[in-house]
């Protein structure tokens, strides 16, 4: 019995190791669906930022052209962040494809990056250095936009933040 239990005690070590944490940290993000699944979650200089609150995206329509908005945001040992991806004043209406992400501006799609709701810090993207947006999924019958991003900003330093592996899955 009591090697039984030696055993078992062994066997139980064995399977909390340190081992069964992802090396990678794309591996901890949420699958890229397209179901409204209500995510949003990127990779920042390789770090992982799940959206905890404020996923949303909306659409609507007014004097002629189309908006899109796309964010998530989460409050941890930084502050409130935010990243906000939006199409404004879009002619012709959001469809699924690639766009660009650059300076924000009328006919434009952008991203922007805020902490502190933008107190301590917003970085937007910029004509020369666009990011890409795709939207794989653009529904108006079930409402939902699915897609993946990336992009990068400077912050009031200079430095650069890289985001990738972006994914969203949400219901406007």
């Amino acid at each position: 019995m009591k090697k039984l239990l030696i055993t078992l005690y062994i066997l139980a070590l064995c399977a909390c190791s340190k081992d069964d944490k992802p090396l990678d940290p794309l591996d901890t993000l949420p699958p890229i669906t397209q179901t409204g699944e209500n995510t949003f979650a990127c990779l920042i200089n390789g770090k992982p930022f799940f959206s905890s609150s404020n996923r949303r995206a909306f659409y609507t329509y007014a004097d002629g052209a189309y908006t899109l908005g796309i964010s998530g945001s989460r409050t941890d040992a930084i502050g409130l962040r935010s990243i906000l991806i939006a199409g404004l004043d879009i002619e012709g209406g959001v469809k699924e494809g690639e766009y660009p992400l650059r300076m924000e501006k009328s006919g434009n799609f952008d991203a922007t990056y805020l902490i502190g709701g933008g107190l301590d810090l917003k970085a937007n993207t910029t004509d020369e250095n666009p990011g890409q947006l795709t939207i794989t999924r653009f529904d108006l019958n079930e409402f939902i936009v699915s897609g993946t991003f990336e992009f990068s900003v400077k912050d009031d330093d200079g430095n650069v933040l890289n985001f990738t592996d972006g994914r969203f899955d949400l219901k406007f």
